[in-house]
């Protein structure tokens, strides 16, 4: 391992450890964006192994947003990211299967949007700590 991939290891390991669940869940979407960028490269490259891992590591991380719903406590929220998710998950394999890059891209301009609307949730909840009402944070796990 060189010098700077152990630094960059350390960085997210802090990244990670520091972050609230909203950040959690908006790092994990912003990770499925970069391999779905990825992807999409290698389908213009036509490099079918390399898209094929990247898709990969997309389905890994909805299933990883998946598991982290709090399903007892989030109600139909909870309910409509469950289906969206799952939609995101068909969405990958169907766009990988058929190279069809312009749903790779659909799915990761919406995982930008939840992504900002995570991230808003963070700075929300960091700015009212300690106030009382809608908690984003009782969505995931």
């Amino acid at each position: 391992m060189t010098p700077y991939a152990n630094a960059r290891d350390q960085y997210l390991t802090q990244r990670v450890m520091g972050a609230s669940p909203e950040q959690l869940v908006a790092m994990l979407l912003e990770g499925a964006q970069r391999f779905l960028a990825q992807a999409g490269q290698a389908l213009d490259r036509k490099d079918y192994q390399a898209k094929g891992q990247a898709l990969n590591r997309v389905s890994a991380i909805i299933e990883e947003l998946a598991v982290r719903l709090n399903l007892d406590e989030g109600g139909e929220l909870v309910e409509n990211l469950m289906r969206l998710y799952d939609w995101w998950g068909r969405e990958v394999v169907e766009a990988g299967s058929l190279l069809d890059r312009s749903r790779l891209d659909r799915v990761s301009r919406q995982m930008g949007d939840l992504r900002q609307t995570w991230e808003q949730a963070h700075q929300k909840r960091a700015g009212n700590a300690g106030t009382a009402g809608f908690q984003a944070g009782n969505l995931v796990g």
